[in-house]
């Protein structure tokens, strides 16, 4: 199983729904904090959505980040 179906078990088996992933699923998966959370998206230009007070991610923005990060290590 290569890198990005790996990511992509962990992500599916979680809450992704349709295109997005809950802010706690992201959390969680990179093992980050809250302050860390407050600038995930601006840091790696990750799309948001808010719903209430609910935080949602783009998963194909985070597939991106790992695709880069992966290639860059290489």
């Amino acid at each position: 199983m290569d890198l990005k179906d790996n990511i992509t078990a962990n992500l599916v088996s979680s809450q992704i729904m349709g295109d997005w992933v809950p802010r706690k699923v992201v959390q969680n998966f990179f093992n980050y904090g809250n302050t860390k959370m407050s600038t995930f998206a601006t840091d790696y230009d990750i799309r948001v959505s808010k719903v209430g007070k609910r935080i949602f991610y783009k998963y194909s923005d985070i597939i991106r980040l790992m695709d880069d990060g992966h290639k860059n290590d290489s």
